[in-house]
């Protein structure tokens, strides 16, 4: 090193004869060398390529697997966008393989997210999901393809899914679903909807429902109807029982329904509404022991069947399901005469 003035400078000559007096260094090792190497590509995909780089590192990701749960939160995959979209909805909950992914990057998608416009969801063998939509009870079953495309409006392309817009009376948003076989429109209704390659089959558990296949043929259906709409166009209506093997999966994931300090009477309307069944009670004495029982504890987790029989556990009552479609219940010791 010489020096100039106030400044230092290291002259090329100085450096050449410093290697040369060094002599023939050993060459590094091949961990040496991959460390090095990884070093600068980090470095590289830093400089020219961080954000392509994530997006690929999420989609192998999500190849792998979809979802991890920690309690009811729930890892979502999201593709990143300038500009942020409307709201349609929230996650409520997840279980099994569920990928959903968004048109905006602001973060994992968890249990409490808002779900915006642009947002699919596909659904493994083992997947559900539980969202609001439009302020509506939406439950997604297992090997279901679905676009949240606009705030009211969803795509569903394969699949099944449930929609509860509440009790009857309730105030509530419309709700538009497309399919490849035809559009189906909420009037107040706890409905499903089920897509497969060749057909559409629309199933009503309450309320009503509009289904117009796409030559524009239309069909309101009502409790205990349902339709059947082919890729050709025909449309065939029948009866379902709202109750029963086709809603089963329905009752997988349900949202939570808090009964502690609740009288037992909330619990049955909740439980005769997330099965479809009718609740029949056997004399005023059975009625009054219902009016008087307050539950405690929590039920979170349980399905409505679980919940019930946990429920009951605790109180004076009995229940059966012998009689197809009803829940009875009646006081412990007493024995059935009619109704």
């Amino acid at each position: 090193m010489r020096s100039n003035g106030d400044k230092d400078r290291v002259e090329p000559d100085d450096i050449a004869r410093l290697i040369a007096a060094a002599g023939r260094r050993p060459a590094p090792d091949g961990a040496v060398r991959e460390s090095v190497r990884a070093a600068v590509e980090q470095e590289w995909l830093q400089a020219t390529g961080r954000r392509r780089a994530r997006r690929a590192f999420r989609w192998a990701a999500a190849a792998a697997i979809v979802a991890t749960a920690v309690g009811l939160g729930w890892l979502g995959l999201r593709d990143g966008t300038s500009e942020a979209p409307a709201p349609v909805g929230t996650l409520v909950a997840a279980r099994g393989a569920v990928h959903l992914t968004s048109a905006s990057d602001r973060g994992p998608i968890v249990a409490g997210s808002r779900l915006q416009a642009g947002t699919s969801v596909g659904t493994g063998a083992s997947g559900y999901l539980l969202l609001t939509v439009a302020s509506l009870d939406l439950r997604v079953g297992p090997g279901t393809v679905l676009d949240l495309d606009r705030p009211g409006h969803v795509q569903l392309t394969h699949g099944r899914i449930y929609v509860d817009s509440g009790p009857e009376g309730d105030a509530h948003e419309p709700l538009v679903v497309d399919t490849p076989f035809g559009r189906v429109s909420h009037l107040g209704t706890q409905f499903q909807v089920v897509v497969r390659s060749s057909s559409m089959w629309v199933g009503v558990r309450s309320g009503r429902v509009s289904v117009r296949e796409r030559s524009g043929r239309h069909e309101t259906l009502e409790r205990g109807q349902a339709a059947a709409v082919e890729r050709g166009g025909a449309m065939e209506r029948m009866a379902v029982a709202p109750y029963g093997r086709s809603w089963a999966w329905v009752n997988t994931l349900t949202p939570d329904f808090p009964i502690d300090g609740r009288p037992l009477s909330e619990f049955l309307a909740w439980y005769v509404r997330e099965t479809g069944r009718k609740l029949q009670l056997q004399g005023p004495a059975t009625q009054a022991a219902i009016d008087q029982t307050r539950l405690s504890g929590s039920i979170a987790g349980l399905t409505p069947t679980e919940a019930l029989v946990a429920v009951m556990a605790t109180t004076r009552l009995q229940y059966d399901m012998n009689s197809p479609g009803e829940l009875r219940i009646r006081l412990r010791g007493v024995a059935t005469h009619g109704n």
